[in-house]
């Protein structure tokens, strides 16, 4: 990281008080800039006209858009219209701001929910060659849509942002709530709080990769500090974990000694996921990979002191 970098910038992170931006802040804090953190309440990205206000009224030279409606699976499916309108305004009407506004620089996140079944491991040509998974399309097309006007305003007015396509974070500040959760934190909550058994949706064949939050973070400043990349970039630790695996990983960290049921009516989603990251590593360079049961440790250790 680059502390000279930072110095006198004024940084807007969208959704800092969410997952990754709550992970994220004291990263950004400890870097010495001028930073600005609006809850939704202060500023609705949904709205053009609130956001067109916002960004006239403060200098802003990074923006960091990390906001958006999220959730798993069910969430997902269940509220695919939902889904696509917030986050798809959210994006158009902040990447534009900020172009409007002089803005430096942009880096934002997107969804590796939007990679169809293509080749393993996914590379970041393969994103774009066929439908995303019907579980979660509304979210992941409405990131997609930021990733297009990403290469738009690039193309059109020489705008330096920068998307990421990160794989399954968990981590501290996670959702768990088990209605809305992603695969990690729903997993962690039902082995802590489970006495007997643990009901598992699918049949643990399908993968995933699995990324730490603390890295994610560390992978933004560092796409923050380097201009032009055009995107989008992989963003996982390419390593390829079964769904049965996690169950194991988190098991271990849990120290849970029931039984495990597994649910073969519910969903996998994707068959495998995870990611070549060649791309990321030859144009920004390497990150810190926390290896799987350390981070799951970590953030059940955080649970516990937080929820019980």
């Amino acid at each position: 990281m680059n502390k000279e970098y930072w110095k006198n910038k004024k940084v807007l992170i969208t959704g800092a008080h969410g997952f990754v931006g709550r992970n994220l802040l004291p990263l950004i804090t400890s870097l010495g800039c001028d930073l600005i953190t609006p809850t939704r309440k202060e500023l609705d990205l949904v709205s053009q006209e609130e956001t067109s206000a916002y960004f006239a009224s403060h200098k802003i030279d990074i923006v960091i858009h990390l906001a958006g409606l999220v959730g798993g699976i069910a969430a997902n499916n269940s509220r695919l219209g939902d889904f696509f309108y917030q986050n798809a305004l959210a994006g158009i009407n902040t990447l534009h701001s900020a172009y409007v506004n002089n803005v430096e620089k942009f880096v934002g996140l997107a969804a590796g929910c939007g990679y169809p079944d293509v080749a393993i491991p996914f590379k970041e040509c393969d994103f774009w060659n066929g439908f995303p998974d019907k579980n979660s399309y509304g979210y992941s097309m409405a990131k997609k849509n930021l990733i297009i006007q990403s290469w738009a305003y690039r193309d059109q007015y020489g705008f330096d942002s920068t998307m990421l396509i990160p794989a399954n974070l968990y981590g501290p500040y996670d959702n768990f709530n088990l209605d809305t959760s992603h695969v990690v934190p729903a997993l962690i909550r039902k082995f802590i709080e489970a006495k007997e058994e643990v009901v598992v949706w699918g049949t643990g064949k399908a993968s995933r990769e699995f990324i730490y939050v603390e890295d994610v973070c560390r992978a933004i400043v560092q796409c923050c500090e380097k201009n032009d990349l055009r995107g989008p970039y992989n963003l996982g630790t390419g390593i390829e974990t079964s769904i049965k695996e996690l169950i194991e990983v988190i098991s271990t960290a849990t120290q849970f000694n029931g039984k495990i049921v597994w649910d073969n009516s519910q969903p996998d989603g994707q068959n495998r996921r995870y990611y070549d990251m060649s791309e990321f590593y030859k144009d920004i360079g390497e990150i810190p990979s926390t290896p799987l049961l350390q981070g799951v440790k970590k953030t059940v250790n955080w649970y516990r002191g937080e929820h019980l």
